[in-house]
Protein backbone atom coordinates (compact mmCIF):
# COMPACT_ATOMS: atom_id res chain seq x y z
CA UNK A 1 0.00 0.00 0.00
CA UNK A 2 1.37 3.28 -0.68
CA UNK A 3 1.09 5.84 1.55
CA UNK A 4 1.27 10.11 1.80
CA UNK A 5 2.35 11.89 4.68
CA UNK A 6 3.86 15.00 6.10
CA UNK A 7 7.00 15.24 7.73
CA UNK A 8 8.88 18.62 9.48
CA UNK A 9 8.95 21.68 7.38
CA UNK A 10 5.52 20.66 5.86
CA UNK A 11 7.79 18.31 3.42
CA UNK A 12 5.26 16.07 1.92
CA UNK A 13 6.44 12.35 0.83
CA UNK A 14 5.37 8.87 -0.12
CA UNK A 15 5.70 5.97 1.88
CA UNK A 16 5.01 2.08 1.82
CA UNK A 17 3.44 -0.25 3.48
CA UNK A 18 2.79 -4.38 3.14
CA UNK A 19 -0.17 -5.62 4.26
CA UNK A 20 -1.32 -9.17 5.24
CA UNK A 21 -3.26 -10.63 2.68
CA UNK A 22 -5.83 -12.61 4.82
CA UNK A 23 -6.28 -9.09 7.19
CA UNK A 24 -5.49 -6.21 5.73
CA UNK A 25 -5.83 -4.43 9.27
CA UNK A 26 -2.20 -5.74 10.14
CA UNK A 27 0.38 -4.13 8.95
CA UNK A 28 2.91 -6.62 8.37
CA UNK A 29 6.21 -4.54 7.13
CA UNK A 30 6.62 -0.98 6.28
CA UNK A 31 9.31 1.35 4.48
CA UNK A 32 11.05 2.73 7.48
CA UNK A 33 12.10 6.16 5.43
CA UNK A 34 10.13 7.61 2.13
CA UNK A 35 9.72 5.67 -0.57
CA UNK A 36 9.85 9.14 -2.48
CA UNK A 37 10.66 12.52 -0.96
CA UNK A 38 10.38 16.38 -2.78
CA UNK A 39 13.86 17.16 -4.33
CA UNK A 40 15.14 20.30 -5.42
CA UNK A 41 12.93 20.13 -8.52
CA UNK A 42 10.17 19.79 -6.24
CA UNK A 43 10.72 23.03 -3.95
CA UNK A 44 8.55 25.06 -6.51
CA UNK A 45 5.37 25.65 -7.03
CA UNK A 46 1.79 26.32 -5.77
CA UNK A 47 2.84 23.67 -2.97
CA UNK A 48 6.12 23.38 -2.66
CA UNK A 49 7.95 20.48 -0.98
CA UNK A 50 5.20 18.05 -2.33
CA UNK A 51 5.05 14.68 -4.24
CA UNK A 52 2.25 12.89 -4.31
CA UNK A 53 0.84 9.83 -5.89
CA UNK A 54 -3.30 7.86 -6.62
CA UNK A 55 -1.89 4.65 -6.90
CA UNK A 56 0.80 2.77 -9.19
CA UNK A 57 0.69 -0.12 -10.88
CA UNK A 58 3.15 -3.33 -10.67
CA UNK A 59 4.50 -4.11 -14.37
CA UNK A 60 7.39 -7.05 -15.16
CA UNK A 61 8.50 -6.75 -11.34
CA UNK A 62 8.72 -3.29 -11.06
CA UNK A 63 6.63 -0.76 -9.72
CA UNK A 64 5.44 2.13 -11.84
CA UNK A 65 4.58 5.37 -9.48
CA UNK A 66 3.53 8.63 -11.56
CA UNK A 67 3.30 11.76 -9.09
CA UNK A 68 2.46 14.94 -8.78
CA UNK A 69 5.32 17.47 -7.88
CA UNK A 70 5.30 20.48 -6.33
CA UNK A 71 1.51 20.74 -7.39
CA UNK A 72 2.58 22.33 -10.80
CA UNK A 73 3.98 19.21 -12.56
CA UNK A 74 4.49 15.05 -12.87
CA UNK A 75 6.78 13.37 -12.84
CA UNK A 76 7.26 9.52 -12.54
CA UNK A 77 9.79 6.72 -10.87
CA UNK A 78 9.91 3.27 -11.34
CA UNK A 79 11.55 0.84 -8.47
CA UNK A 80 11.76 -3.35 -8.58
CA UNK A 81 9.23 -4.75 -6.08
CA UNK A 82 11.88 -6.68 -4.99
CA UNK A 83 14.38 -4.10 -3.96
CA UNK A 84 11.50 -2.21 -2.26
CA UNK A 85 10.13 -5.00 -0.33
CA UNK A 86 14.09 -5.83 0.61
CA UNK A 87 14.21 -2.80 2.46
CA UNK A 88 11.00 -3.29 4.06
CA UNK A 89 11.07 -4.10 8.01
CA UNK A 90 8.74 -5.82 10.18
CA UNK A 91 5.87 -4.49 11.67
CA UNK A 92 6.18 -5.21 15.82
CA UNK A 93 2.86 -6.17 17.02
CA UNK A 94 0.50 -3.29 18.48
CA UNK A 95 0.20 -2.43 22.34
CA UNK A 96 -2.48 -5.10 23.84
CA UNK A 97 -1.83 -7.85 21.49
CA UNK A 98 -2.98 -6.57 18.58
CA UNK A 99 -1.29 -6.29 15.10
CA UNK A 100 -1.36 -3.03 13.94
Amino acid sequence: MLTHGVGPMRRYAIGALLLDLRRPDRVVARLPGALLAPGEAEQDGYVPNVVYSCGGLVHDGELWLPYGAGDNRVGFATVPVATLLAAMVESAPAPGGRDG
